[in-house]
């Protein structure tokens, strides 16, 4: 009778280490078998992954090319374009360029092709509304699809950084002495970008003016109130219908002490248009031109520590005095850190906000 109350309970041991056993296996499997499955139980914290990765490298990265920035290729370079960012550098997270933000909302980016394989990557066919709110100005673009019920979401609260640009006009002139009194036909006007200057006198890329970077844009305007006087064989009909004429606008670098021309510029805009018009006999001007330069022209002269000149030539008929500055009297407007001449960068408050679904 003994034994056989022995085995019994030796079999009830061994039963109840075999259950331990097989449980603490099955818990082990469960668990492994949970965390294999956790990127199915909820596709909500995928979508915030995705977004939260695709707000970090909009607002902390500069994007790719970046020099020449990506911002200024044209719409035939686009697909050498891989990475979008709006950084105005990878030093400075948070604060966006202006050019990057017009580029990246640019119509000629087709949703969701264009933009999916520059700035939310991966494999799967994620859908998005990218958009950037500039609060100051209470100005919003967006690129996307209308929000559906679920979806993954990031806001980031940024800086914009504004542009910098110089209008020249009647005060300027006649301040610095810019209007030729001599009564000819051909004028010239000269403007200065000294690169290396411009570069090591403001060291803070947030405020800095960086035409290696960053588009410039200077204005001529009140051209006309520059021709102070006809000659006196001139009758008073054909003063009222004289004509100004931008002939050419070539650039010039000072490099190593030797002043040699490099290149045209060729897309002037005059009085207003939004089209950029070629200089020539046919480029008539009324009263203003504007210039936009982007560092796409600096990077092809190679010129991103030299001094650039951009000399504007005009043709006025009948002669008479006009705009000038490349006599011995005057110097070449300096787009430059002060005030009085240029516009400067300043930082605007603005909100990045990224849906993905």
């Amino acid at each position: 009778m003994n034994n056989m109350n022995d085995e019994r309970g030796n079999l009830s041991i061994d039963f109840l280490i075999g259950f331990t056993v097989f449980m603490l296996a099955f818990i082990w499997v469960a668990s492994m078998v949970s965390g294999i499955m956790v990127g199915l139980q909820s596709s909500h914290i995928d979508y915030d992954a995705v977004a939260y990765r695709t707000g970090v490298i909009l607002v902390e990265d500069p994007g790719w090319p970046a020099s020449p920035p990506w911002e200024f290729y044209g719409d035939d370079q686009k697909y050498e374009i891989s990475r979008f960012g709006l950084a105005i550098s990878k030093n400075s997270p948070g604060i966006l360029s202006q050019d990057k933000v017009n580029r990246f909302f640019c119509s000629s980016f087709i949703y969701p092709d264009d933009y999916h394989s520059r700035a939310i990557f991966g494999d799967y066919p994620y859908r998005f509304n990218i958009s950037v709110t500039d609060v100051e100005r209470a100005k919003g673009q967006s690129v996307g699809d209308i929000l559906p019920d679920g979806y993954g979401y990031i806001r980031r609260l940024v800086k914009v950084k504004g542009e910098s640009n110089a209008t020249i006009g009647t005060a300027y002139f006649t301040q610095y002495d810019y209007t030729n009194t001599e009564n000819v036909t051909e004028h010239e006007f000269s403007i200065l970008i000294d690169n290396t200057k411009l570069q090591e006198y403001m060291r803070n890329p947030v405020y800095q003016i960086d035409p290696t970077r960053e588009q410039i844009m200077i204005n001529i305007t009140d051209l006309r109130s520059t021709i102070t006087e006809f000659p006196t064989a001139v009758p008073p009909i054909m003063q009222a219908t004289s004509t100004i004429t931008l002939q050419s606008i070539k650039v010039y670098k000072l490099e190593g002490g030797i002043l040699s021309m490099v290149r045209t510029f060729d897309t002037p805009y005059i009085d207003g248009s939004s089209t950029a018009t070629t200089p020539g006999p046919l480029c008539l001007v009324k009263e203003n031109i504007s210039l936009i330069i982007n560092p796409r022209i600096l990077d092809i002269m190679q010129a991103g520590y030299s001094k650039v000149y951009f000399n504007l030539t005009f043709s006025v008929n009948p002669a008479s005095t006009f705009l000038n500055n490349t006599n011995a009297r005057s110097q070449p407007f300096d787009y430059n850190y002060f005030k009085e001449n240029v516009t400067q960068p300043r930082l605007r408050d603005a909100v990045v906000e990224v849906a993905v679904w």
